[in-house]
């Protein structure tokens, strides 16, 4: 039995991976979200953004994001707003690994004393797609920014799906 797993596993690595063929002129709708919670908080975004391959590894896009954070004394709904460029590593593939660069607006209407550059980070970070088949995928990215105004550090992590045409 134990040859027979080591061998069909032997198979399974061998054979090439045929995944999803990104070509240049393509479009990219993607819905993620993220859920962080601690004792008596609670922030829940969800992010919609739109992609165009430029060439079959490089994709420029952006879209809106909703986050609501809630706590016993605290309830708040923000709409955030992010453009980025994606430079995908590999094309073909059922796992597409990337790295991304963003300008990331976490609050399009501060209040006062606040002021717009407050709440604008510039973000870097990578992902992976994974290829269901030709038109979806799922997506799972980390980004690393840096407050513009504040000097504030933020990680935004994400898993979502994706729909190519």
């Amino acid at each position: 039995m134990r040859v027979a797993i080591i061998a069909a596993l032997l198979v399974l690595l061998l054979v090439p991976m045929v995944g999803a063929q990104v070509e240049q002129g393509d479009k990219e709708v993607q819905l993620q979200g993220s859920l962080f919670s601690v004792e008596g908080i609670t922030m829940v975004t969800i992010s919609a953004t739109y992609g165009y391959f430029v060439t079959p590894k490089m994709e420029w896009g952006g879209g809106p994001m909703i986050s609501h954070v809630g706590s016993d004394f605290y309830d708040e709904t923000n709409i955030s707003l992010t453009f980025f460029g994606r430079y995908n590593f590999v094309t073909g593939e059922k796992m597409v690994p990337y790295v991304s660069g963003q300008i990331y607006q976490y609050d399009l209407s501060p209040e006062e004393p606040m002021s717009f550059s407050d709440f604008t980070y510039l973000q870097a970070g990578g992902g992976f797609k994974y290829f269901l088949n030709d038109y979806v995928a799922y997506d799972v990215s980390g980004n690393l920014g840096f407050g513009l105004g504040s000097g504030d550090i933020s990680l935004l992590i994400f898993g979502g799906i994706s729909a190519f045409f």
